[in-house]
């Protein structure tokens, strides 16, 4: 049920009218069984929703108990073991047990192993991955700062389910939830930016991310049929698509949460407009970049263990990070790539001086960017690649894959006579490459994609321009709407729900 659908809109529609009728101290109730009724609705199937919903309340009410243990007894460093480890396996077992399996297979060629996907079938849960880091950081920050209020069971529940953010983030801290509590109250100005925000969402998500996705997606599904263009511009679209699909459903779900009274933090702050990989991952998907850097990089050690070290705490952090994102060999080699290229920077700054951010020199700024936006473009073929044989086929071919690569190959094989033989059935050059479809969308997107990233880069400005003009937001609400029904396509699959 994504923030984009009827069903969704319905959903909303009902529970804030009812929420905002409804005395202070209900809405919170409210909220909760509001939650509870979207995991179910939102799962795959009611009957399949309703036995995770179960599940994820057995795994809140243990995650409650350690946290309660963590707040209360005199050695919560056990408790808060037990909660990381019990996170760690419920998203190990239902995420990465097909992987395991197949790296065992890989390994030992066992048929067993094989044969396990047949024999043992396994769903994954909504939302897994965003609760399962939102209870290992309540779990940690209990334990690091065990001072403040002790939160109950039923306030606990309320920020992990949470329906706003469940399946798409940002991944909230407690802090982050709770200090929302006792402020829900109707605001204008809330209300405002949230109609902006839910504006802005659409439109990424509706009429720029999904009319790229279509355009890509049969590169991506087979590589090795298109020319090296096609395959460099597809890597440059899917950048352009996950950053307009990821960042529009956060404005909506930031919107959303808005319209309930709750400020919740930012995730994107025009981050491919960064000048290195380390200031884009400080701007590109912040509460898990945060998370990764609180709960995975200062507990390696950070950068105080040495210069080796510091490198290898950063390809760890980012590999991790990766695995995160999806159980495949391509989430590893897309989490090892940006570690090396952290560390590499790292290594610069440390050994030569070099300033890795801003530059006086806006030309030299300028450059930085786009050299980011490249190393960006490229990981995204590891991100997107259907399985590792296509992600090696796509990146191999960027260089092999000219358009006339078979016949040549056929023609230095000594085969240039089938080339010839075909020919006369089909026609002249019948082993050419194919190249991309409707190429200009993907020019259309950039021109979007660049847009927004401006328009974050100035978003006080321009709330601050135009508060007050009630008018202007009605306008682009109206323009909006056109826009989506004259120019949207079929809406894809949120990419970041998979994870």
């Amino acid at each position: 049920m994504l923030y984009n659908s009827i069903l969704f809109f319905v959903f909303f529609s009902i529970v804030y009218s009812i929420y905002w009728f409804l005395p202070e101290k209900r809405r919170s109730d409210f909220l909760l069984i509001s939650s509870g009724v979207f995991y179910i609705v939102a799962s795959s199937t009611i009957l399949s929703g309703i036995y995770f919903f179960l599940h994820f309340l057995i795994i809140v009410l243990f995650n409650y108990f350690a946290y309660f243990k963590i707040r209360t007894s005199a050695k919560p460093k056990g408790w808060m073991i037990f909660a990381v480890l019990l996170n760690a396996v419920n998203l190990g077992f239902f995420k990465y047990f097909y992987f395991m399996n197949r790296i065992l297979f890989d390994l030992t060629k066992y048929p067993f192993f094989d044969e396990v996907p047949r024999i043992l079938q396994i769903s994954l849960p909504l939302a897994v991955s965003f609760y399962s880091f939102q209870m290992i950081a309540a779990a940690v920050d209990a334990y690091r700062k065990p001072e403040g209020e002790l939160i109950g069971l039923k306030q606990y529940l309320g920020f992990v389910i949470f329906f706003p953010v469940l399946i798409v983030g940002p991944i909230l801290r407690t802090k982050d939830y709770f200090v929302n509590i006792g402020h829900l109250s109707p605001d204008k100005d809330k209300i405002v930016r949230a109609s902006y925000l839910m504006i802005s969402g659409l439109i990424k998500k509706i009429l720029i991310a999904d009319p790229v996705a279509g355009v890509i997606a049969p590169v991506f599904g087979n590589p090795g049929q298109y020319d090296n263009l096609s395959l460099v511009l597809a890597a440059f679209g899917y950048a352009i698509q996950v950053y307009c699909d990821f960042s529009g459903l956060t404005d909506m779900a930031r919107a959303v949460g808005l319209y309930f009274g709750f400020e919740l933090p930012e995730n994107f702050n025009a981050p491919l407009f960064s000048p290195s990989g380390r200031e884009l991952w400080q701007r590109w998907h912040m509460s898990l970049s945060f998370w990764l850097r609180d709960y995975i990089y200062f507990p390696l050690g950070g950068s105080k263990k040495g210069e080796w070290r510091t490198y290898l705490n950063l390809i760890i952090t980012m590999t991790v990070g990766g695995v995160w994102h999806g159980a495949d060999y391509t989430f590893i080699a897309w989490g090892f790539y940006w570690g090396v290229i952290l560390a590499f920077e790292r290594f610069l700054v440390g050994k030569f001086g070099w300033n890795d951010e801003d530059s006086k020199s806006k030309i030299l700024n300028f450059l930085r960017i786009q050299f980011v936006f490249c190393l960006f473009s490229f990981s995204a073929i590891l991100f997107r690649a259907n399985s590792a044989a296509k992600m090696v086929q796509h990146v191999v071919g960027i260089v092999t894959n000219t358009q006339n690569y078979l016949s040549t190959s056929l023609q230095s094989l000594g085969f240039g006579w089938i080339e010839n033989s075909i020919s006369l059935v089909t026609g002249p050059s019948p082993f050419l490459l194919e190249s991309m479809k409707n190429i200009e969308k993907i020019g259309y997107s950039y021109l979007g994609f660049i847009v927004f990233h401006w328009i974050q880069s100035r978003k006080d400005l321009l709330l601050q321009w135009g508060r007050g003009k009630d008018w202007l937001l009605v306008i682009c609400g109206v323009v909006t709407v056109f826009a989506i029904a004259l120019l949207s396509e079929d809406s894809g699959a949120c990419i970041y729900c998979q994870f």
